[in-house]
């Protein structure tokens, strides 16, 4: 019935155009599209239809019916925008199957819409794969449902240790530099999805500052008066738990195991709260968690609290249960970058700037190069100077230079010479981000490429979006050029990243790009490679589970050498950890 009535809908626009413009914030045209009706009207009208029931308001009955109907309807010949209605000077046709939200709640979030126009990965597949897109659109009415005011104070509840009928949450903490919190946001929502629960963040992270709540009709931050750092320090441990479990265990069984007869009793004991600390630092580290019984027993917490600054999704492949969803949800093993595509996206004044930068520098570019080199302390090593050089042009990213030709551009005035550089740099056959906290590196392969002519005979121009000398967490402007150089990052043809940095890997990772990979970073020795091709997209675990008993779970559960555990997750290539690699 419901397909029908749909299919009446669609008729009643028969033998028409459609002509369809949305526009954001400050008059920037979002989209552009026109289809006749020659073949998959009923699929666009499906979607105007659709488009038109949400903004209605509450639904009736009927009005329900319509729009799941008009949900199951094929969108064939689906809608598409030109990049070009951006300012952008490449022609690029973005289709809706790329878009990981509906257009009615990305109307109001330009980068929702608009990323895809930057990226290079957009080929088929690259788009969202189809059950995840799936999973999202029935979290975003779980996460709706569990946080409306109909369900209850969610901060006396929390504080109760209760919730809603059929809700479950995940609390996540900030912790360390911009990247760690990117890619520590991104696992905790991954985990949330694999373990049903509703994930709120931390106030305190000011993500909202600089990222659109990515949920369309509910928020994502939690209440103004919850008392995240009170009730998660206040919280079981998850070591502990499981050790006080084990314990029970043994002297119940005389055994390390849980007969499943009564596994639902222990599920039903668990703490209320439990608090994952998930860090390099912590001698206990919970590395526990990766075990399958211990996600098995977390069910019966109400609020789990997850801090950590690790790349935690490598080991969510341990526990079979996960696993099989991962694999089933992203069959490419990119759920990553999957996860912050849609999670992750700047708010439009962020995102004006990013937009601005790359028009002004990497717009109409045929080759784009992204470089991150990391000043650990703030500090600035020429040897490093060298290796980016040497990489770039061991691995054809940058013409090699003949830099024992003294060589002056035009031998003439100031001022000529600054207009030549600019045409020069609107004109740039390559064009090169280095992000770093130290803006020598960038002064450094600049002047390589204006005082020497280069083999190749092209023009390249080295820029920075930011150059901030030492790490400043915390600081708001600080934090928002850091997002700023990681989305830039993104959008580059090729990267080269720091290894142990999670300022790159995330980059990489948000990109879908296998980087390349400083080796023996800071140490310029010319008898090796300067860089190499890792094997993972993203980020690595770096402080992983390594010989770490399951005693909950039969031995084979245990993590001895994780790098053999599951064919998915391998030691990354020049760098340091585990990381997720296709198969």
């Amino acid at each position: 019935m419901m397909k029908r009535r749909a299919e009446e809908y669609a008729g009643g626009w028969n033998e028409r155009n459609v002509n369809v413009q949305m526009v954001g914030a400050r008059g920037i045209k979002l989209k552009a599209w026109s289809t006749s009706l020659q073949t998959g009207i009923g699929g666009m009208v499906a979607l105007l239809l659709l488009v038109v029931v949400y903004q209605m308001g509450p639904l009736s009955g009927q009005e329900a019916e319509i729009r799941d109907a008009l949900h199951l309807m094929p969108k064939v010949n689906a809608p598409t925008f030109n990049c070009s209605e951006l300012g952008l000077k490449v022609e690029k046709e973005v289709v809706e199957t790329q878009h990981y939200h509906e257009f009615r709640s990305a109307a109001t979030c330009q980068s929702k819409l608009q990323q895809h126009c930057f990226r290079k990965n957009t080929r088929s597949e690259h788009f969202p794969p189809p059950k995840f897109i799936a999973l999202l659109r029935e979290y975003e009415v779980y996460h709706a449902r569990c946080t409306d005011a109909a369900v209850g104070n969610l901060t006396d509840l929390a504080m109760a240790g209760e919730v809603p009928d059929g809700c479950k949450y995940l609390v996540w903490k900030e912790m360390d530099g911009m990247g760690n919190q990117l890619l520590s946001l991104a696992c905790a929502f991954l985990y949330s999805l694999l373990t049903n629960r509703v994930m709120l963040i931390s106030r305190e992270s000011n993500m909202d500052l600089y990222l659109c709540n990515p949920f369309p009709s509910s928020s994502w931050l939690l209440p103004e008066d919850f008392p995240e750092e009170r009730l998660r320090l206040q919280a079981c441990r998850v070591f502990s738990y499981l050790n006080d479990t084990l314990e029970t265990v043994q002297r119940k069984y005389a055994s390390n195991f849980i007969p499943p007869s009564d596994l639902s009793s222990f599920i039903a004991a668990a703490p209320r709260h439990i608090h994952a600390l998930i860090t390099c630092c912590d001698s206990r580290r919970d590395h526990q968690f990766f075990c399958p019984m211990s996600q098995k027993l977390f069910a019966g917490s109400n609020w789990f609290f997850y801090a950590s600054h690790e790349y935690t999704l490598p080991g969510f492949y341990f526990i079979p249960e996960f696993r099989m969803k991962l694999n089933d949800w992203f069959p490419r093993q990119d759920g990553f970058m999957h996860a912050v595509r849609y999670l992750l996206n700047p708010q439009s004044d962020v995102w004006m700037d990013i937009v601005r930068f790359y028009k002004e520098n990497f717009d109409g570019i045929n080759r784009k190069i992204g470089i991150q080199a990391r000043a650990w302390e703030g500090n600035y090593d020429p040897s490093i100077s060298r290796q980016i050089s040497r990489c770039g042009v061991e691995q054809n990213l940058i013409p090699r230079t003949m830099a024992d030709v003294s060589f002056n551009p035009t031998g003439a005035t100031e001022e000529e010479e600054r207009q030549e550089q600019l045409i020069g740099e609107s004109h740039a056959d390559i064009s090169v981000l280095v992000s770093s906290l130290r803006e020598e590196y960038r002064d450094d392969l600049a002047k390589e490429y204006h005082s020497h002519p280069n083999v190749e005979n092209l023009t390249v121009n080295v820029v920075s979006a930011s150059s901030e000398h030492l790490q400043q967490t915390g600081d708001v402007l600080h934090d928002r050029k850091a997002i700023i150089d990681i989305w830039l990052l993104s959008f580059m043809d090729d990267l080269v990243i720091t290894p142990r940095s999670t300022f790159g890997s995330t980059a990489s990772g948000m990109a879908g790009i296998v980087p390349l990979v400083f080796i023996h970073y800071g140490n310029d020795n010319v008898n090796e490679p300067a860089c190499g091709r890792t094997n993972a997209v993203g980020p690595c675990f770096i402080i992983f589970p390594r010989e770490q008993p399951c005693d909950l779970d039969l031995p084979r559960s245990s993590i001895f050498d994780p790098a053999q555990k599951v064919p998915e997750v391998k030691f990354c290539d020049f760098n340091l950890g585990l990381g997720v690699v296709n198969l």
